[in-house]
Formats: C-alpha cells, structure tokens, sequence
C-alpha cells in the first residue's frame, strides 16, 4: 500500500524527466518527422515521444515486479523496437508485419481462456487478425495532433472505470488489469498531449507510440473481454475502429495498398477537405467514443449474450451509417472543387 502511494506522486514526476531529457536528445539527434505530400502537418516536428510507453513500463517494473504477463512485456518491447527503428529509418513492412503478428500470438496466449466457448486457437488467430488491424489504425492517427491522445484517453479512462466496477460471469468482482500499470499508461498519454494537443504540436508519438500503445490497449481490452464474458465492450474503441474498417474496404475495393500511408480515413479528409482545425476533429472523435463508451459501460449486459450482441451490431451500425454520410458529404465536396477547378481551367 505504501508503494502504490508513493508511486502515485512520483510516476507523474518521472513522465516530466522524461519529457525533458527525450526532448533534447531527439532535438539534438534530430530525430524528426518530415512532413512530405501526403503528411498533416508541414514542419519538421520531434517524433518517437511514444517512448514514454517502455518508460512507463519501465518505472513500473522497478515499483512492482512481476505483476505483468512476461510473454506481453517481451511482446511489447519487440512491437515498440522495430517501431522506433522505423521512426529513424524505413523499415519494409512485410517485417513490420513478422513482428506484429509474433508479439500478437505472444500477447494472447496468455489470456484467460477459462470462460471462452470454442478451442483456444481459433480464439489466437482471430484476435491475431483484428490485432493487425487495431495497430494500423492507431497507427494512422498520430499525424493529427490530439487525435491519438485523445482517444486513447477517453478508451484507457473507461478501462479505469471497468477496472472498479467490473464483474465475472459468477458475479465476482475483477481487476482485469494490474490498476498501477493503468495508471501509468494514463499519466504517459497525459503527458504526450501536453506536448502534442496544440494547433502546433511539439511532438508526435510516431510509430513506437501509436503501435505501442494500440498493442497495450488491446491487451487490455481482450483481457476485459475474456474475463468479464461481455463482448460489447468492442464498443470501446469502436469509432476509430469503423472509420479504420471501413476505410480499409474501401481502399479494396478501388485496388489500393492498404499498408501505404494514405488520407482515405474519415478524420484526415475532415482536415484536408473540409478543411477543420485538428484539435477541433479530435474533440469531435473523442466526444463521441466517450458517448459510446458510457452508453455502453451503464447497460446491464452481463450474462445476457444476444443482448451483447444485439448492443454490438447497433451500435457498429449506427457508427458506420454516421461514417458513410459524413464521408459521402466531403467525398462529393472533393467532386465539386474539382469541377469548379476544371472549369476555371477552361474558361
């Protein structure tokens, strides 16, 4: 008890030694983002902060040892190495993909697996697969400042919340996650807004933080999944999720690499055609993941499986007819700005 007091005041404290002393080595190594045509920003911006995720993790190893899953930590560190190697040089990504998929099956086996209905490896392989695709959508977000912090935030908040009030099947009170790792996890993704939630950001997660954090958080949301048996809780990180899926279905559709960097998603063509204000966009997907969120954390769903699922397809509805008239709206905004040029052209 002493020890979580003590860490409580001073995990706050190590974020901001941090801050301070990645700040001037990656100014002084110029470990920088540079903006090329497809990018969101136009300056050269420090990149890497995600960092603070293996500091996290660090600091909370050296408070309270043992209380991760070792295969999730190793899985963790080889996700946000190959990340960080990738921020500084290119790396292809058919290896990033190796890695990914191998830190995932690490990740996941160590699961609780006691309350699940079918044989454990179709379990592996699926959470595998959507795995992949929670990563990359993490991963596009970081180029819009707050879009990343934000809603990690509101998802990681509604863990906390979970983390004191959820339930097994049996009625028992949970933990589905050690709270001090939580804790940390919170206090990083405050610290990375301070800097990166400006109209000018100071810094950017880049991939070690954007994967990062995305493995982390699916950890931590299967781990609530498998424990608690209510699998509306999808729901919590469903916003980004439909924008990702179906901007991924779309780029299939049309034959397109979906490993290549784009500005298909929803949240980039809100800045670069209709023109908003970063912050202002990742306000807007932060408030309506919390919607979701409460809505679903207040329904009583526990031992009810089609209601679950009921909740699960419409909500996944609902978001995605929202995503498909908003994206139709700027779609055809494009159309049209592109006559008007033609035309101009022209005449």
């Amino acid at each position: 008890m002493y020890n979580e007091v003590i860490y409580t005041f001073l995990a706050p404290l190590c974020f901001v030694v941090f801050s301070f002393l990645y700040l001037k080595i990656a100014h002084r190594y110029k470990i920088y983002d540079h903006p090329v045509s497809r990018s969101s920003h136009r300056t050269h911006t420090v990149t890497g902060f995600g960092l603070f995720i293996l500091f996290g993790l660090l600091i909370f190893s050296i408070f309270f040892p043992y209380k991760l899953n070792s295969f999730f930590i190793i899985g963790l560190l080889m996700l946000c190495t190959i990340s960080f190697i990738d921020d500084i040089v290119f790396v292809k990504h058919f290896i990033r993909l190796i890695f990914q998929v191998f830190a995932l099956v690490l990740m996941t086996i160590e699961l609780p697996f006691e309350f699940m209905l079918v044989e454990k490896w179709p379990i592996i392989i699926a959470c595998v697969i959507l795995g992949i695709g929670v990563l990359n959508a993490f991963n596009f977000m970081d180029g819009i400042n707050g879009m990343l912090g934000l809603n990690s935030l509101v998802i990681l908040l509604s863990f906390w919340w979970l983390n004191l009030h959820s339930k097994d099947l049996n009625g028992n009170a949970i933990q589905f996650v050690n709270p001090q790792f939580l804790y940390t996890m919170i206090v990083g993704v405050l610290t990375f807004l301070f800097f990166n939630l400006r109209p000018k950001a100071k810094v950017f997660a880049g991939d070690v933080g954007s994967i990062g954090l995305a493995f982390v958080i699916f950890y931590f949301m299967l781990s609530l999944i498998f424990k608690t048996g209510n699998y509306a809780y999808l729901l919590l990180f469903a916003v980004i999720g439909i924008d990702a899926g179906l901007t991924v279905i779309y780029k299939l559709i049309v034959k397109e690499n979906i490993f290549v960097p784009h500005r298909d998603f929803l949240f980039k063509k809100l800045v670069h055609v209709g023109k908003e204000k970063h912050i202002k966009i990742s306000l807007y997907y932060a408030g309506v993941q919390a919607i979701v969120s409460a809505i679903v954390i207040t329904l009583p769903l526990q031992h009810k499986l089609s209601a679950q699922l009921s909740v699960l397809f419409i909500g996944t509805v609902g978001l995605a007819a929202l995503y498909i008239s908003i994206r139709n709206k700027y779609t055809k905004q494009r159309i049209i700005k592109f006559k008007d040029n033609s035309e101009n052209e022209e005449n």
